[in-house]
């Protein structure tokens, strides 16, 4: 598994050295991943509830249990993925929660961004990956990559902004965000959290 990581990293890391872009690259050029950011909100920074409402929205709920947490409710909506199907084919699937957590030190005007959950299409991680997207994405951000397989076929992709040479330690996972995803690849969850 870390050779396959360092491989993979090595060989993009050599085609953008020598200036070959894939095109998939060559589309996210446009982009910042020098960090985790949500609807420009970056993690680990801090911001009025003014704009972080403004970046985000009014929440449908606020809650209060380790952090402050935004709640947006959304309804996911699905369909055949392919093939000849009719407006009866598609269902609403669930209601879901996408969640932003805060952390505050008591007499500051700002808070800390901190962890959030994301369950519908209604954020983007860095203004470009999203939940229904295909889990091939998070490797054209760049960076390092680890891949944890379950036995169903799908699984959660972590993610670091930058490129790490050493084996990542698996405390050290929780600091980065995780792209869950389904046996056809599909994203169903990203998440950060830490304790």
């Amino acid at each position: 598994m870390r050779i396959i990581l360092k491989l993979l990293s090595a060989s993009a890391a050599a085609m953008t050295a020598a200036g070959i872009l894939t095109a998939a690259a060559q589309d996210t050029l446009q982009y910042d991943f020098s960090s985790v950011s949500i609807n420009g909100l970056e993690v680990d920074r801090y911001y009025t509830r003014e704009q972080i409402i403004n970046a985000l929205g009014k929440p449908d709920e606020e809650d209060d249990v380790v952090y402050s947490y935004f709640v947006y409710n959304s309804t996911i909506v699905m369909a055949p993925a392919s093939g000849d199907f009719s407006l009866s084919d598609v269902r609403a699937a669930m209601k879901v929660t996408d969640e932003f957590g805060f952390g505050g030190i008591y007499g500051r005007d700002s808070i800390r961004f901190c962890v959030f959950t994301l369950n519908s299409d209604r954020f983007a991680v860095n203004d470009y990956i999203r939940v229904g997207d295909p889990v091939s994405k998070v490797y054209d951000m760049g960076g390092s990559v680890r891949d944890i397989k379950n036995t169903d076929g799908g699984g959660k992709l972590y993610w670091w902004a930058s490129y790490v040479t050493d084996y990542i330690e698996d405390e050290d996972l929780m600091y980065n965000p995780a792209f869950w995803y389904d046996k056809n690849g599909i994203i169903t969850k990203i998440e950060l959290y830490y304790d």
